[in-house]
């Protein structure tokens, strides 16, 4: 998977939700024919009332030990010890909204010290109600963050890799009767900061033939044929654009993009939903000796309520992603995985998460020795994590992760197993 692999303490949900999906919210729902908890069982946060806006402050501690924190195959292990406050400011609005979101995470490595990271972020998202059914909506965002030791393109450098992103986007949607219309544009500014080499005193890793620029423009049109039945058809450019006009290696990575998709989102009221969708995608590079990759791709996303404390959330994502090994154009993604939240008890929740991951490269004109033949990258991600609430502003418990790669290139197979202890006050 491509960014912080620390998910599992809550860090790529805000990330995903404020800096993927500036346009939506979700709001928890009770199901119809139920009874809501009473108040003296519900340890969902309150927030604080500010205005007309709802704060939710939240400060996250975690105390874990991680037995491979370079991911290789001969392991480091070390204790590391996070602290990731949050922000989150809520309209309570009837029409319009507006979110916004400040965060931090701060990591001490007791091993290494260079392994240390301070990532923030700060972002808004909110949507303009014209009419019902008709809206502009948008945000922007900047991060710092940190590539995950193990991610598809992280280098085994001194350090971990450092670096800049910033995210914007602007839609339009409009639904009269039973067509609809969603326009959107989307900018990413990528820029990463130098880091240590391995073994070279005073020599450091240049990362800024990596800072580039991403632009992508989506047109979709839906047809709801039954009530919460809708089928669409959507299409899709994007352009990648470095600021460097070639790389380390002599190689001009500007790219081209375009997709054509084919789906249907389908809601069975409350919160119990599914879209999946499929078509083809092509990725044209500007460098001859790079080529071009092209293929079926595909979606799916869930959430499942089978009961009312259960969310059962299946995904399948297939992307064309950038890559920094100069021997390989960029690779496909491809995941399959399912998250689960249970309330054994008002107060006590338990989450778990699997995935599977097959990261395919293609190699180019330039590749020579081991990368003259494609690479192909095989991960296994499982967690399991338990909240208790002794009250409604506390939390504490155990969370344990295991991650597993195996590939066809030669020293790149590990296997990492995180165990943790996370507590927090929220309001």
């Amino acid at each position: 998977m491509s960014s912080d692999k620390v998910s599992w303490f809550g860090a790529g949900l805000s990330v995903a939700f404020y800096a993927v999906a500036l346009g939506s919210v979700a709001t928890a729902q009770t199901r119809p024919g139920t009874v809501a908890p009473a108040a003296a069982e519900n340890y969902d946060p309150k927030g604080l009332p500010v205005g007309s806006f709802r704060l939710f402050p939240t400060l996250d501690l975690v105390e874990m030990y991680n037995d491979n924190i370079y991911a290789t195959g001969a392991k480091t292990g070390s204790f590391v010890s996070v602290i990731r406050p949050q922000l989150d400011l809520r309209s309570d609005w009837n029409n319009h909204m507006l979110n916004m979101l400040a965060y931090g995470a701060f990591g001490f490595y007791s091993a290494n010290a260079g392994e240390n990271y301070q990532d923030f972020g700060v972002g808004f998202n909110g949507r303009v109600d014209i009419q019902r059914n008709w809206n502009l909506f948008g945000g922007a965002s900047i991060a710092g963050k940190h590539e995950e030791r193990g991610s598809a393109n992280a280098a085994f450098g001194g350090d971990a890799t450092r670096y800049l992103q910033t995210s914007a986007n602007l839609g339009y949607y409009q639904k009269i009767n039973r067509f609809s219309a969603r326009l959107e544009g989307a900018y990413q500014n990528y820029s990463f900061l130098n880091n240590k080499s391995l073994g070279t005193v005073g020599v450091v890793a240049n990362n800024q033939d990596r800072d580039r620029n991403e632009f992508a423009e989506s047109l979709r049109l839906g047809y709801e044929f039954i009530e919460k039945y809708e089928v669409w058809i959507q299409g899709g450019m994007n352009q990648r654009l470095y600021n460097n006009q070639f790389d380390i290696s002599g190689i001009e990575r500007n790219s081209f993009g375009w997709e054509i998709l084919g789906g249907a989102t389908v809601d069975f009221g409350g919160i119990t939903q599914i879209e999946a969708f499929a078509g083809y995608r092509e990725q044209s590079y500007r460098d001859g000796r790079l080529g071009s990759l092209r293929g079926a791709t595909f979606g799916l996303s869930g959430i499942w309520n089978p009961i009312v404390p259960l969310y059962i959330k299946p995904y399948v994502k297939r992307t064309i992603e950038e890559t920094v090994f100069s021997a390989f154009s960029g690779f496909w993604s491809t995941s399959v995985g399912i998250d689960v939240d249970y309330k054994i008890r008002p107060n006590v929740q338990m989450t778990a998460g699997a995935s599977y991951t097959r990261n395919e490269y293609t190699r180019n004109a330039t590749a020579a020795g081991l990368a003259s033949t494609d690479r192909n990258d095989n991960i296994l991600d499982l967690s399991i994590g338990v909240k208790y609430y002794p009250t409604e502003n506390f939390y504490v418990g155990p969370v344990y992760q295991f991650t597993n790669r195996t590939s066809d290139f030669a020293g790149l197979n590990y296997d990492r197993h995180l165990i943790a202890l996370r507590g927090g006050v929220l309001f």
